[in-house]
């Protein structure tokens, strides 16, 4: 019964957190819902006697994964074993039909009502679980059974059922958190891989993932180029430390004015190297681009950054994808020709195609 628990736990969790699955996963959650029930069915009819942890992962659900899912998923048991009652056990009655459908009922009402009143999860399940139980067996005479009941007295079967419920609740709930851990873990390195440290911006293999190896983009996309004008001359006279804190505070600067023009499409901000950044932008977004870039290079002409309160500038090249086929790999090599080309025409330049 644990095993099982843990097995559908797990799995749900796989699916809340794999991105392949996403599109599927209310189809698939039910699917191996309705799976682990049938086995958990199965085990209780054959060792326990009577089914008393139906209802189980439901909990485990509702608590753990989605709440949502898991009164929808209370509402399909019933009909769950009243399947496995007709083709399984071959003994389905009215009186089976309507005692499927009233512990459904409450069981809806045991973890609706115990999680709105017991703010201690542990308690609200296990306290939610005993009722099941207890239920469970009140209803026993209309429950056809695959093996003799009296293979446990009716004293020694509840707390079978009881103590069983209660282990596994607190053991399922301890691997739950473990598994959760990995995943925050996993995540905490996905981010390592495409995060540069200094800046918290997209770094290079990500800008690869995005520009270079998966150029053609359906849309019109803007990229711009931004380079900060003589940093090399700040790491050459204070130091490597200093001119690590002025791409810190420069990249403060650039995600307050920017990270708020991003939408959900997948467009950022990348460090392409050194102190030279690349975004990607909706153009849509602007009436006029190069009026808000030189708008940033006079706030950043007033703002001292690093230790030296250095006033720093910074030259940019802007280009549009839907001028090159929407080539990314392309749209980006002509901004970064265009931002040379500020930088020899004397730096603080916004070069813009067109």
């Amino acid at each position: 019964m644990m095993n099982l628990a843990i097995s559908t736990l797990i799995s749900m969790q796989f699916l809340q957190y794999s991105p392949s699955c996403s599109r599927y996963a209310q189809w698939i959650k039910p699917i191996i819902y309705i799976a682990m029930l049938y086995t958990s069915m199965s085990v209780s009819y054959h060792f326990i006697g009577v089914v008393v942890h139906e209802y189980l992962l439901v909990l485990l659900i509702f608590y753990l994964v989605d709440k949502k899912q898991a009164f929808q998923l209370a509402v399909i048991t019933p009909f769950v074993r009243m399947l496995y009652m007709l083709f399984v056990d071959g003994h389905l009655t009215f009186s089976n039909i309507l005692a499927s459908l009233l512990l459904a009922g409450l069981v809806i009402l045991y973890i609706g009502a115990f999680d709105k009143y017991i703010s201690n999860q542990i308690l609200s399940m296990i306290i939610s679980e005993i009722c099941i139980v207890i239920t469970s067996i009140f209803f026993s005479a209309f429950i056809p059974h695959m093996v003799v009941y009296n293979m446990f007295n009716w004293s020694m079967n509840w707390t079978i059922c009881a103590s069983l419920a209660i282990i596994t609740i607190l053991i399922t709930r301890k691997i739950y958190f473990q598994v959760t851990n990995l995943q925050s873990e996993n995540i905490q390195l996905q981010r390592e891989v495409i995060f540069d440290d200094l800046t918290g911006f997209f770094n290079y293999k990500k800008f690869e993932q995005d520009i270079l190896l998966d150029p053609v983009k359906p849309m019109n996309t803007g990229i711009a180029v931004i380079d900060l004008d003589y940093f090399k001359n700040v790491n050459d006279t204070y130091g490597h430390e200093a001119g690590n804190k002025v791409l810190q505070e420069f990249s403060l600067f650039l995600r307050e004015r920017l990270a708020y023009k991003l939408n959900s499409k997948d467009l950022g901000i990348y460090r392409y190297g050194g102190e030279e950044f690349v975004w990607m932008f909706d153009p849509n977004n602007f009436s006029d681009i190069g009026k808000f870039l030189k708008s940033m290079q006079l706030e950043l002409s007033k703002l001292p950054l690093g230790d030296q309160n250095h006033l720093m500038s910074f030259s940019a090249g802007v280009s549009f994808s839907k001028n090159y086929n929407f080539n990314l790999k392309v749209t980006f090599d002509v901004a970064d020709n265009l931002v040379y080309r500020s930088k020899n025409a004397g730096r603080s330049k916004i070069v813009i195609e067109g």
